[in-house]
């Protein structure tokens, strides 16, 4: 998590989260934290993430926040392991640029 951008690389899903979430993003108190910044003792659960927003967020917002935290929820950081790129793949396990391309575009 030391390595990743939270909201700038895609770690979570096949796009970076200021796109799949663009509301939160424009409203985050920082935009260049890396991933283990935005977590509490190498998790995600117990984030209070309203202090991540530059205002309190409206219901639509909240509604974001919701899908945000079920994205996220479920990681957990281990500190001793080095961030690491995976690529994305096919159905037959084999790697394209046209493949990602069109994941990035979704």
């Amino acid at each position: 998590g030391d390595k990743f951008m939270f909201w700038e690389d895609i770690w979570r899903g096949n796009r970076p989260l200021r796109v799949e979430y663009p509301r939160l993003f424009r409203l985050a108190k920082i935009k260049n934290e890396v991933v283990k910044d935005y977590s509490l003792l190498n998790g995600f659960k117990e984030v209070n993430w309203l202090d991540f927003f530059t205002r309190p967020l409206l219901d639509r917002e909240l509604v974001s926040l919701i899908g945000l935290k079920e994205k996220v929820g479920m990681k957990v950081l281990v500190s001793d392991v080095e961030d690491r790129l995976i690529w994305v793949h096919d159905s037959k396990g084999v790697f394209s640029v046209k493949k990602l391309s069109k994941l990035l575009l979704e």
